[in-house]
């Protein structure tokens, strides 16, 4: 069990490290930025994503979904302690629910609040009014629902946290994550709604939330709560 766990600790730290670097070339080349978002936005790209049925889908409805998700798991999380029953069950549903507030909820709100970039189509190059920022550079582009970072795309991230929980299955994880966050990433990306740096900072953003939830709540259940039912 111990060397399951270090082992778990090791890949989440890896995969953490492989996020932040490849967040990082946007930041120490900003013309990515506007090369992907220029691909998307041009008159007749070759690919446009943004006509997809399945894009209007991600785009109109997946914070709601999560939203939810995370409301009932906080609903069954309550539940399952007032009645004390499994310790792992208690854990899982804090883990999502409170993750999912924190991560693609709560830190990618402020976030957007102290960066205020504005999105691809408020720019001047792609026919708006403002200017450009490059990632991790405070602006004052926009006042309200700003672009960086996508809560879009880190709820598509959010699987990858879910290696924490289910270390036998973390590769499928992570899999799970890295492409459900990609394909919300093209989905957000290919409407001129974020940069393709918004996208790539979400999955480091949502590990370092869900790595924090999963410190304090593993250290509750260990110290806090007197023995119950595993």
């Amino acid at each position: 069990m111990i060397r399951t766990a270090l082992r778990n600790r090791t890949v989440f730290l890896l995969v953490l490290a492989a996020s932040l670097a490849m967040s990082l070339l946007p930041v120490l080349w900003p013309q990515l930025d506007i090369a992907v978002a220029a691909y998307f936005l041009q008159p007749e790209p070759p690919v446009n994503p943004a006509q997809w049925m399945w894009v209007e889908l991600v785009n109109e409805h997946v914070p709601n979904i999560f939203r939810a998700l995370a409301l009932l798991s906080i609903t069954g999380w309550i539940i399952v302690s007032l009645l004390r029953r499994s310790r792992r069950a208690g854990i899982a549903l804090a883990f999502v629910g409170i993750s999912l507030l924190l991560g693609p909820g709560f830190v990618t709100w402020a976030v957007k609040e102290h960066t205020l970039r504005a999105r691809p189509f408020d720019v001047v190059q792609f026919g708006g009014d403002r200017q450009f920022t490059p990632a991790l550079e405070q602006a004052q582009q926009c006042t309200d629902n700003c672009a960086f970072t996508s809560g879009h795309v880190a709820c598509g991230f959010f699987f990858v946290s879910l290696m924490l929980l289910d270390p036998r299955r973390r590769w499928r994880w992570i899999a799970t994550g890295v492409v459900a966050g990609s394909l919300v990433g093209v989905a957000r990306i290919s409407v001129g709604a974020h940069w393709l740096s918004d996208a790539l900072w979400a999955l480091p953003i949502t590990l370092l939330a869900s790595g924090l939830v999963w410190v304090v709540l593993s250290y509750v259940y260990k110290y806090g709560q007197p023995p119950g039912k595993v």
